[in-house]
């Protein structure tokens, strides 16, 4: 065992510090939690790379992937010599820290109402953290994703076959490889989002035929052309409009029309008109457009032409729509990203022959232990 570049320099200070003597090889046990609550991810990437830095004497307990805790809950624990683990820890909080990401995917599924969603965040990310990325969304229900390596990870680590993964004993489920239409494709295809389909779906025939409306401003007029060019073709409309500038036909302020039919059939009535306030009408992608899409589809006959919507839905966003039964099938969000703090401290040390507590005065105390974590790697 040596330092590591990617370690905090007091850890690598700490191992020089006891290299050569007893301390070095003294038995430790390492506790992992989190001051908040979240699902747990990276588990996999953590046995990885303790596997490959660490020599005989390390156990690894710990909970799967996947699984939910609680604040301050114990989630894993590290047992080995104390010069093998000391310099890891840096690399280990880091790989867990997706959890926070996982709880908050998991929310916007479930606040989705049914609704796909699909991770699009890669953008907004260095491309190292890509498959650590899709991975996290695949943890927390997305399904799919929109880059290759962040598919293809996700499919190494929980794939089944037939494009379906499974994530601990959860039920199998499809996570796919999205991507419908970018801006700059309509921009190379003379400005029109129809050219830019069809050019598309003749060189992608087995990627479902979806049109970006809000190119030329013109969402209501776009959507009644794809529908006459590509009839049942279509399978969906993306909505993306430009968050300085009203949709083709929406209302700067409140459609007192509208607002009633929404508010008349909401569950939560104070729900739905927070959210109209919100997000009903305005510049950007509203609830006012997605009811104004999905009316105009269903007077065309393009029932079964779905509407996805992106920008800015994050969780918040996503309730609101919900709160209001916006019409929407599918969600692409790169707004779902958080990270969780995780900490770790030694809690036990091996000393002559049985294990003493020793951990910093009122750590132990805040601490939920678990006895019953199953342990994910012995060497």
């Amino acid at each position: 065992m040596t330092g590591s570049d990617l370690a905090d320099e007091y850890f690598n200070r700490s191992y020089e510090t006891v290299s050569g003597t007893p301390l070095e090889r003294l038995p430790v046990i390492y506790a992992v939690f989190c001051r908040q609550a979240g699902i747990l991810c990276g588990v996999h990437d953590v046995v990885h790379l303790i596997d490959r830095r660490c020599g005989e004497g390390v156990t690894i307990r710990s909970k799967a992937d996947g699984d939910t805790f609680f604040p301050n809950e114990m989630v894993m624990t590290l047992e080995g010599p104390f010069g093998q683990l000391v310099t890891c820890e840096t690399e280990y909080l880091g790989m867990l820290s997706l959890s926070g990401a996982v709880r908050n995917m998991a929310d916007v599924v479930e606040a989705s109402g049914g609704a796909a969603v699909v991770d699009m965040s890669a953008r907004h990310y260095p491309p190292g953290m890509i498959t650590s990325i899709a991975v996290a969304a695949a943890v927390g229900g997305a399904e799919g994703t929109s880059t290759r390596a962040g598919h293809l990870e996700v499919h190494a680590r929980f794939g089944i076959g037939d494009d379906r993964i499974q994530v601990g004993d959860r039920s199998p489920v499809s996570f796919g490889l999205y991507g419908s239409i970018p801006h700059a494709l309509n921009a190379v295809y003379s400005g029109s989002s129809i050219e830019s389909a069809a050019a598309c779906h003749e060189r992608c025939p087995t990627a479902p035929l979806t049109v970006l409306l809000d190119f030329e401003g013109r969402e209501r007029d776009v959507c009644s052309e794809a529908v006459g060019r590509f009839g049942d073709r279509l399978a969906a409309v993306r909505l993306d409009t430009a968050g300085n500038r009203v949709h083709q036909g929406g209302h700067e302020k409140s459609d007192r029309a509208l607002e009633m039919r929404i508010l008349s059939q909401a569950t939560d009535r104070a729900a739905a008109q927070s959210a109209l306030q919100a997000y009903g009408f305005g510049p950007g992608v509203t609830i006012e457009a997605t009811y104004a899409i999905r009316d105009l589809l269903d007077r065309l006959g393009a029932t079964s032409t779905k509407v996805v919507v992106s920008s800015g839905f994050d969780l918040q966003k996503v309730k609101a729509f919900k709160a209001c039964n916006a019409p929407m099938d599918a969600i692409g969000t790169g707004s779902w990203v958080q990270f969780a703090m995780f900490t770790s401290d030694i809690i036990r040390v091996r000393e002559d022959g049985e294990w003493q507590p020793r951990c910093k005065l009122g750590r132990a105390e805040e601490l939920i232990e678990s006895s019953e974590l199953p342990i994910v790697l012995r060497k």
